[in-house]
């Protein structure tokens, strides 16, 4: 029997430390390799291997549907801020694993990623406009370590 195909509306987004979040819009990790070309002796054309891996930057959405969801971004944040600023913990404080799951039409889990040591990279918000009643949305820059 041939596999239901991926759907983009089917998915969720686990977050160490984030309760309530309700992630609407995220991205897959993309992995890139530089390409690294050498000239072996008696060759007469290159030959291409794989270099260092790439890790692309993912970013997450959120509208502020709940209350606290918007104080848990800001409360990791300062975590970082913390660290960088040398007022106490390390790197391994802030860094947390994130998980993107897919899901088929009856809800069961066909793939997962586990982005590890992720950490804030950008926090921004919708701009301000008087005459819009839309709920804010909350993006979020994650960078990673590596996936799994």
């Amino acid at each position: 029997m041939p596999k239901s195909l991926y759907q983009n509306w089917q998915f969720a987004i686990e977050v160490n430390g984030f309760d309530v979040a309700l992630f609407h819009k995220g991205q897959e990790p993309k992995t890139e390799f530089e390409e690294v070309a050498f000239a072996p002796a008696g060759s007469m054309f290159d030959q291409k291997v794989a270099g260092r891996v790439k890790f692309e930057d993912i970013t997450l959405e959120k509208g502020n549907l709940q209350d606290g969801s918007d104080e848990a971004a800001r409360e990791w944040i300062k975590k970082q801020v913390d660290v960088n600023a040398v007022t106490g913990g390390l790197p391994a404080d802030y860094m947390r694993d994130i998980d993107v799951v897919r899901y088929d039409r009856t809800g069961n889990e066909t793939r997962r990623w586990t982005l590890h040591g992720a950490w804030v990279k950008a926090l921004e918000y919708d701009e301000l406009e008087g005459g819009n009643t839309e709920n804010t949305i909350e993006k979020l820059t994650i960078c990673f370590q590596y996936w799994t």
